[in-house]
């Protein structure tokens, strides 16, 4: 399925760099309908195909190749449905200029329609749409869709198809998601061998390749892709999504407040609504907040700390960032990390009156999860027997990381408890 996508999106790469409308071209979808006359025409032409007379077998493909876009519906059953060899051979030879022209057509028509008047089928289309309108499904049924940024979703849309590149991963996002895991992870290599060339060495001397920068329509397309892939989706380690994003075009114009920045904002959402990955998820609760979306960074952290998978550290970084962006409504959520026993850190500690010799303390995850209700309460986490290995150093408690405070081990017990209590009193 996907290669029929592909070569579908190969194929568009013949037309030219920009994509823009003709003035003479009618803005209505349903004036690229094939007439019943012109689909029988090219059914006829299809069954010649077969023919016993070379001749005539010549003529009808000849024929076929003249009507173009008008006759992608007989290619397609003939190549799919016809018993005779001879036909499904020269179908398939024709139909890829045919489905060339008839995608050409759609763009040309999809840009005309400046205004929106009417519904395009065009792949890649609805499927960024449904991205920036937010639809919520229910059983295959549209329930809610927000209309509100129908027109800047459209002029961004057409700023995406407008590059070769992005044109071809749209024209394919409709595919399976399983198929789109790999060309995902290929885009997204792609552009970050772009903004971090390698040095190459040519004849002995050293060349280093120009240094490009992706684009607000390069991240939009990639972002989209990955969240159709989904869970299918395996991020390259060489590729870290906050390095491409950091100080991006893309990342300055979702803060910008308007109309272009909403759309880049709700494909970023939609994007991190499809995290699944542990490191990924990481990355992408950093991310949030320099595109302006804290309490999708919320919703990140809490996931990642429910994910047992993770390794230990990130789920650590998720709770600190909880004390940053959280409250206490997260509170219910925090306690059911609080049996959890992963160490997440070790603390080495010199024991005084004995150089070179160490004391050292685990923090497990239960105990983060405890420090960050207290801070979220504005408790101090030393009443409930934790030590703080920065406060000799000045350092203030507003700074806290994963691996700020520790409680001995005989202590926790004790910690637990009188948590317990103060949340009977305190629901």
């Amino acid at each position: 399925m996907l290669r029929s996508y592909l070569l579908l999106a190969a194929l568009l790469g013949f037309a030219s760099p920009t994509l823009a409308a003709a003035p003479s071209v009618s803005p209505d979808p349903k004036t690229l309908i094939v007439s019943d006359e012109e689909l029988s025409r090219a059914r006829d032409l299809v069954q010649k195909l077969g023919s016993e007379a070379y001749a005539e077998r010549e003529e009808a493909e000849l024929s076929l190749a003249k009507m173009g876009r008008l006759a992608r519906v007989a290619l397609f059953d003939g190549l799919h449905n016809d018993p005779n060899a001879e036909v499904r051979t020269r179908c398939q030879e024709l139909l890829p200029k045919a489905t060339h022209l008839e995608m050409k057509a759609r763009l040309a028509v999809f840009l005309a329609d400046t205004e929106g008047k009417f519904e395009h089928d065009l792949a890649g289309w609805n499927q960024f749409r449904s991205v920036v309108r937010k639809d919520w499904m229910l059983f295959g049924y549209l329930i809610w869709s927000d209309h509100s940024l129908d027109v800047p979703a459209r002029a961004m849309f057409a700023e995406l198809i407008s590059t070769q590149a992005n044109r071809h991963i749209l024209l394919t996002i409709g595919g399976p998601p399983a198929d789109l895991s790999g060309l995902a992870a290929t885009r997204r290599q792609e552009l970050y061998s772009q903004k971090y060339p390698r040095v190459m060495f040519v004849g002995g001397a050293m060349s280093r390749p120009e240094q490009r920068e992706p684009t607000v329509a390069d991240i939009a397309t990639l972002l989209l892709l990955e969240s159709r892939a989904g869970v299918n989706f395996v991020p390259p380690r060489t590729a870290p999504i906050s390095t491409l994003l950091s100080a991006s075009a893309f990342a300055r114009a979702a803060v910008a407040g308007d109309e272009r920045g909403k759309v880049c904002q709700a494909i970023a959402t939609a994007w991190f609504d499809s995290r699944h990955d542990a490191l990924d998820m990481y990355y992408a609760m950093n991310v949030a907040n320099n595109l302006g979306l804290p309490e999708q960074g919320i919703q990140l952290a809490i996931r990642l700390l429910q994910s047992k998978g993770a390794i230990p550290a990130y789920r650590g970084m998720a709770a600190t960032a909880l004390v940053r962006t959280g409250n206490k409504s997260h509170i219910p959520m925090l306690e059911k990390s609080m049996t959890d026993n992963a160490v997440v850190f070790t603390a080495r500690k010199a024991i005084a009156g004995k150089p070179g010799e160490v004391e050292t303390h685990d923090i497990q995850l239960r105990d983060i999860s405890l420090i960050v209700s207290l801070l979220l309460t504005q408790q101090k986490p030393e009443d409930y027997g934790f030590v703080d290995q920065y406060k000799a150093q000045g350092v203030p408690t507003t700074n806290y990381n994963y691996t700020r405070f520790y409680v001995p081990e005989k202590e926790r017990d004790a910690a637990m408890a009188k948590w317990k209590e103060w949340r009977s009193k305190n629901p």
